[in-house]
């Protein structure tokens, strides 16, 4: 039995024993809405009996929630569609592998940075307050928390806290 991690950066940093299948910096919302064009698990050699462990979501609660705001269109409006994508993604990939996984894990979005205290990549800008970031990463991981209880998936969560 394996353990399989797919994702973003949060998939291979700090994990040892482990096989991570790093997707490059992909955000949880493109994950949700290509899907098998995006990710297709059939191509990572996961066998019966080993475990999966999704890693998505820190790019969009950093660089891109904010941005998609408008009147109409709250963050968490924005949060609900791209859990709700990436969990369809997530199960199109478990049912169409016809693999029989031991486990399928959600990881917790890491909490954000603190912009003063921190580099910032001009490619990855941080796009809204310290405080709205905090806010976009508490409601994302409560919609991840949900959506595992719903499909009986494992919630991975390592933050307890957020500063």
């Amino acid at each position: 039995m394996s353990i399989h991690t797919i994702g973003d950066s949060h998939s291979y940093n700090g994990w040892t024993g482990i096989m991570p299948h790093y997707l490059g910096p992909v955000l949880c919302h493109s994950f949700g809405k290509e899907k098998l064009n995006r990710c297709d698990i059939r191509n990572f050699n996961i066998k019966d009996g080993d475990t999966i462990v999704f890693c998505l979501g820190e790019i969009d609660c950093r660089c891109h929630i904010h941005k998609h705001i408008k009147e109409t269109t709250t963050y968490q409006d924005i949060i609900n569609n791209i859990v709700d994508n990436y969990f369809e993604a997530i199960e199109l990939n478990i049912s169409i592998s016809q693999i029989k996984l031991k486990n399928i894990c959600v990881y917790n979005v890491v909490p954000p940075v603190q912009t003063y205290n921190t580099y910032e990549n001009p490619k990855y800008p941080y796009l809204g307050s310290d405080e709205e970031r905090k806010q976009y990463v508490l409601f994302f991981n409560k919609k991840l928390k949900e959506k595992c209880i719903e499909k009986e998936y494992i919630y991975i969560l390592m933050f307890m806290t957020i500063i």
